[in-house]
């Protein structure tokens, strides 16, 4: 019994160890931070072995974290309030990125504002960053989302576009760099940007285990020191961030990336404030995304930012 015990404990320690941490990211323009540390070596500089993998979904992220064979994850804001109201023990612990989302239209479409919206079909994500702020769009315009407008639900960005393309919908709500993607192509027109709604509503943001932010808290502050590194370097460095996004996402343009860098587009930022957690919360009870709103200190933990500010 004393033997089975101590195997235990060691057992136990040795999962606690993360001898690799493992890091999931999306293909999206504000992951860069992650692509440039990873590209340029920052973590083995810290004394870390990190892996930034590549993942097709949130909700694999959410599912590996949940496993802990990912020790972090980044993805849109709601994918971790969502997940932490469900009680998966991750918490919030920096942001990578704001704004960048808005509503894609056919260039020859005669829509000129959200008002024009009304009685149209428009293409989302259910649940996403992108249907949140589509339906605070549409409020904040005087329409009733699901009675003033037609939601068509897709699974992936990339699957929205043709629906527009061909006219199965109006518009769709959608990201960069697909928006300027479009625009720059001449078949698509940006017709707004969230940000006039809520500016510089966030986006992406950096969450950790539980177990991760226990065992390791010295690595994790590691991470995150890279990690307003990396944002400093993308922000300083935008041709050369354009060209190791597309080295990682693959298909896009470099001239494309550049440009929907440009800060007018998107902001590529490591902070975050309980109060726009707190309203992105709110938001989703009200939208019928989760049933109650988890406390701030479940959702957050900012003190290793706070300390490495202070530096």
């Amino acid at each position: 019994m004393r033997k089975m015990l101590v195997l235990f404990l060691v057992v136990g320690w040795v999962n606690l160890v993360f001898p690799q941490i493992l890091i999931g990211v999306r293909t999206a323009t504000d992951h860069s931070p992650f692509y440039v540390a990873d590209k340029y070596g920052l973590y083995e500089k810290e004394g870390l072995k990190v892996e930034v993998r590549l993942v097709p979904s949130n909700t694999e992220i959410v599912e590996a974290l949940k496993r802990r064979d990912f020790q972090m994850g980044v993805f849109p804001i709601p994918t971790a309030i969502a997940a932490i109201s469900q009680g998966v023990p991750i918490k919030i612990v920096a942001m990578t990125g704001r704004g960048g989302d808005g509503i894609l239209v056919l260039n020859e479409s005669g829509i000129k504002t959200v008002k024009d919206l009304k009685d149209k079909r428009i293409a989302t994500i259910r649940a996403s960053i992108l249907d949140i702020m589509l339906r605070y769009a549409l409020e904040k315009e005087g329409l009733v989302p699901e009675r003033d407008v037609k939601f068509l639900y897709f699974m992936k960005l990339g699957d929205m576009i043709g629906p527009l393309k061909t006219k199965q919908v109006e518009a769709s709500s959608h990201t960069e760099p697909f928006l300027t993607e479009a625009e720059l192509s001449g078949w698509g027109r940006i017709l707004v940007y969230y940000d006039n709604y809520w500016k510089d509503h966030p986006c992406c943001v950096v969450v950790a285990h539980q177990d991760f932010i226990n065992s390791q808290p010295q690595n994790l502050k590691k991470i995150l020191k890279v990690h307003l590194e990396s944002i400093r370097y993308v922000n300083k460095n935008k041709e050369d961030t354009a060209r190791i996004i597309c080295e990682y996402m693959k298909g896009f343009d470099p001239r494309i990336v550049l440009e929907s860098l440009s800060p007018r587009r998107m902001k590529v930022d490591y902070q975050i404030t309980p109060e726009e957690v707190l309203k992105m919360a709110e938001l989703m009870k009200r939208y019928g995304m989760i049933e109650e709103i988890p406390p701030v200190e479940k959702m957050l933990d900012l003190s290793f930012l706070k300390e490495l500010a202070q530096r």
